[in-house]
């Protein structure tokens, strides 16, 4: 995706609306009120994008947080064998009354 914008004034929003949406697939268009700027409008196919990029970065996160909470639960020697672990499940599985 393109990340220059284009600027336009509200009023071509009425006048030149086709214009603009050609303009909005190739990179987002910015709205001006009075001179300011105060709508960003863009293709749906680069809003998609990035929402969809949005969310992968938010998972990415998400995974780093847990590997770190991991790394400090090593260091800090929050740490059971796995063999331990797993006994504890099956023995607790077998007092689970159905």
């Amino acid at each position: 995706m393109d990340h220059t914008i284009s600027i336009r004034p509200s009023k071509d929003l009425r006048t030149n609306y086709t214009q603009i949406s050609k303009l909005s697939k190739k990179n987002p268009v910015a709205i001006t009120v009075n001179g300011k700027e105060d709508t960003v409008i863009m293709s749906h196919e680069n809003y998609n994008y990035l929402t969809n990029h949005l969310s992968d970065l938010e998972e990415r996160i998400a995974l780093y947080e847990h590997l770190a909470s991991s790394e400090d639960d090593i260091k800090l020697g929050r740490v059971q064998k796995a063999n331990d672990v797993y006994d504890e499940l099956r023995n607790e599985i077998e007092h689970i009354e159905l």
